[in-house]
C-alpha cells in the first residue's frame, strides 16, 4: 500500500516543484524586461520635516543583447514603508539619438500612482548611451508631488 501511494505522490511532488521553479520569476522578468541587468541606482528621497534623506526604490536598467534593447524600471524596495502601497512614481527613458530624431524607439516614459514599480519602459540602446530620470513620491493621498528625483545620464553606451 505504502509502494502504491508513494508511486502516485511522487510525480506529483515533482511537477508541482517543478511548476513552482519555473513560475518564480527571472530577475528582469519580474518587471517585464528581457536580458540582464546593467545597473542600478538608488533613488534619495528626502524627509520634508527634518531634511534627511531615506531610500525606498531603486532604477533597474535592463540591455538584452541579443534585440539592442534597452528597458529599465522604478521599483520599490520590499519591506519598505508603502510598499504595496499607491504611491507617484515616474521613470524616463531615452537614448541619446533623441536630441538628433525625435522618433519612435528613442524615448518612453510610464507614471502614476504604482503599488510596487513603474516601467517597464523600453528604448533602442545598441551603440547608444541610455538616460534615465526617475521621480518618487513617498505619500498616499492625492496631491502628485514627488520628494525623490535620480538622474542616470550617459550610461551602457556601446
Amino acid at each position: 500500500m505504502f509502494r502504491r501511494v508513494l508511486s502516485i505522490m511522487l510525480p506529483i511532488a515533482v511537477v508541482t516543484a517543478s511548476q513552482a521553479a519555473a513560475s518564480t520569476p527571472a530577475n528582469a522578468g519580474a518587471y517585464g524586461c528581457s536580458g540582464s541587468q546593467v545597473g542600478s541606482w538608488a533613488v534619495p528621497l528626502r524627509d520634508l520635516l527634518t531634511g534627511g534623506t531615506y531610500y525606498r526604490s531603486d532604477i533597474k536598467l535592463y540591455y538584452d543583447a541579443s534585440t539592442g534593447w534597452n528597458c529599465a524600471v522604478l521599483a520599490k524596495r520590499p519591506g519598505q514603508a508603502r510598499y504595496g502601497e499607491r504611491t507617484p512614481m515616474a521613470i524616463h527613458l531615452w537614448n541619446s539619438r533623441l536630441a538628433d530624431d525625435n522618433v519612435k524607439n528613442n524615448k518612453d516614459s510610464d507614471s502614476g500612482r504604482f503599488k510596487y514599480y513603474a516601467g517597464p519602459v523600453r528604448v533602442y540602446g545598441k551603440n547608444l548611451c541610455i538616460y534615465i530620470h526617475a521621480l518618487h513620491g513617498d505619500h498616499t493621498g492625492p496631491e502628485p508631488g514627488y520628494n525623490g528625483q535620480r538622474q542616470v545620464l550617459g550610461v551602457a553606451c556601446d
